[in-house]
């Protein structure tokens, strides 16, 4: 009689086991048909396989939810970059609740929304996608307006909404330690540009008294300084191209050609008095787009340069800049 309950209990076990993997697995009443194959590409990414459920995030998160397991990933060109975090046991299952909340709103109440008042879409406002693989399922929640505007009132289905942004902002900071959390925090940010070796220069000059460009490239960055005299216009722009981002800021003058606008200057010492509101060029290589998004879009903050190549006699040029990363532009594109 034991040796009959037992079998019975294997039995009954590896067929609940095979039914929570097999393609009939259901993780929300709302999930659809992948038919793009993404859950394929994305396992083999990170190294996972079918048992998992994929989670992706924005331009380069991904999440992994296997048996009682959760691990967060980070990808550049399809690669895995920085260290897979695992979480432990009590912030797994929180971080399974987020999940559980998530997959169980209506993806047509917060997608493609419509003013109640004005009947006016507002899809071009999508600031957060989520979607979430496994096998041959998906499901995909996109948030329809920027969280900095004030919204909620004006849409249907405020609940439902406030309770992915919550829930979506929770998940994401599995992602980031508390030193990214600081630099985030900061309404003032100073990029610093050390002095490049092997810097190549380029000049062209159309009229001496109209127009001239001056173009300097650096490893991770190009710098033009165009003046039109005719115009009275100085530009200064700065691009930084690294692997996995991009991101550009201007300096502009349209009232003289002599300096550009917001600039003032300091000792040496301010960079070391400032240290804590300082990033290197260096540092941001390992950010995605929508992390440098956080850090530096003039969008969130004030975002000053500190170009050592114009350093003179111990005074160092600090100038405001404007611009912002193509972290929007890569998530309409998804």
């Amino acid at each position: 009689m034991n040796y009959f309950l037992v079998f019975s209990l294997l039995f009954f076990s590896a067929i609940y086991s095979q039914h929570n993997v097999d393609s009939t697995f259901i993780f929300s009443k709302f999930e659809d048909f992948d038919y793009e194959k993404k859950y394929d590409k994305i396992k083999k990414i990170l190294d996972e396989d079918n048992e998992a459920l994929l989670v992706y995030l924005d331009d380069s998160k991904f999440i992994s939810l296997k048996h009682n397991k959760v691990k967060f990933y980070r990808i550049c060109n399809d690669t895995v970059i920085n260290n897979i975090v695992e979480l432990n046991n009590i912030d797994a299952i929180n971080c399974k609740s987020i999940i559980d909340a998530l997959v169980s709103i209506d993806p047509k109440k917060i997608t493609d929304e419509i003013d109640k008042k004005n009947r006016l879409r507002i899809e071009h406002l999508a600031r957060y996608m989520i979607s979430f693989y496994k096998k041959d399922k998906t499901l995909k929640l996109f948030y329809s307006y920027s969280s900095d505007t004030d919204l909620e009132d004006k849409f249907s289905f405020p609940k439902d909404r406030k309770t992915f942004l919550n829930n979506y902002l929770n998940l994401m900071k599995y992602f980031y330690d508390s030193e990214f959390e600081r630099l985030k925090s900061l309404d003032t940010i100073y990029l610093l540009i050390e002095r490049e070796k092997d810097v190549k220069y380029e000049q062209s000059i159309y009229s001496d008294s109209i127009y001239s460009t001056i173009m300097r490239k650096g490893k991770n960055m190009q710098y033009i300084l165009s003046i039109n005299k005719l115009k009275n216009i100085r530009q200064e722009d700065y691009w930084f191209q690294f692997d996995c981002s991009n991101i550009s800021f201007v300096n502009l003058n349209r009232f003289g050609s002599d300096e550009p606008t917001n600039v003032f200057y300091e000792k040496q010492s301010f960079l070391k008095v400032n240290s804590d509101r300082i990033l290197h060029l260096e540092n941001l290589q390992k950010f995605t787009q929508c992390d440098l998004e956080q850090l530096i879009s003039s969008d969130r903050k004030k975002v000053f340069i500190i170009d050592k190549n114009e350093a003179k006699d111990g005074i160092i040029k600090i100038k405001e800049v404007k611009g912002r990363t193509l972290c929007f532009l890569e998530q309409q594109e998804d």
